[in-house]
């Protein structure tokens, strides 16, 4: 049995979670926090961060680093395409999205979400305000090019990359920020496509039960 130490509203342990789903493999979850740690924590991920695994064979941090040893591991339902040109646009796309896209998500989740509801604090809206304002439309913007009418991210079939990006989507949508479709169509047009897949579906549905939604 795998075991996934996070919490699965982080979009990095989301998307191994999503991953390890796809490809249905059995798993538990550990909900640690980088906030409450235990003791001996860094042991399973010396970076202190989440997520991290640990199965039979390994125990490895780091949700890049997670999804290649998954994809060998478990070859069904390959995360990655065939094409050299192909799997390389996914894996920069998915550094994109652990880069880029929750430089914009994660402080909208972490003001609105986790101070407010977890934390029973007060918001920094005029945080959230200015990531709005002058941050998400670069981001989002460059996504929006990336993107054709049809298909995911990289042609028709679920990557790392849709993963990637996808959990980020998800957490600024929980706090309010939705894709404007008049601004970017063809983002807001993935983000329904991809939010209407069994995995997507079925894992918001688990993220709600556990926020009380």
């Amino acid at each position: 049995m795998t075991i996934v130490h996070g919490v699965p509203l982080s979009p990095f342990v989301r998307k191994v979670i999503l991953v390890l789903e796809a490809k249905g493999v059995e798993y538990t979850v550990n909900p640690v926090t980088p906030m409450n740690k235990p003791e001996g924590f860094e042991k399973i991920s010396p970076l202190g961060k989440i997520p991290a695994i640990e199965d039979d064979m390994v125990t490895l941090a780091d949700s890049s680093v997670i999804c290649e040893y998954l994809d060998q591991r478990y070859p069904e339902n390959s995360i990655y395409p065939e094409g050299l040109v192909e799997r390389t646009q996914a894996r920069w796309l998915e550094e994109y999205a652990d880069t880029a896209v929750i430089g914009v998500a994660g402080p909208i989740f972490f003001e609105r979400i986790v101070r407010t509801k977890m934390m029973g604090q007060e918001a920094d809206e005029a945080r959230v305000q200015k990531v709005i304002s002058e941050e998400l439309p670069k981001v989002y913007g460059y996504l929006n090019e990336q993107l054709g009418d049809t298909g995911f991210l990289i042609g028709d079939n679920l990557t790392t990359a849709d993963f990637a990006v996808g959990t980020n989507l998800i957490n600024a949508m929980y706090a309010g920020v939705d894709v404007d479709a008049t601004r970017w169509p063809k983002l807001a047009a993935y983000k329904d496509r991809l939010f209407a897949t069994e995995l997507f579906r079925n894992r918001m549905a688990k993220d709600k039960a556990m926020m009380g939604a």
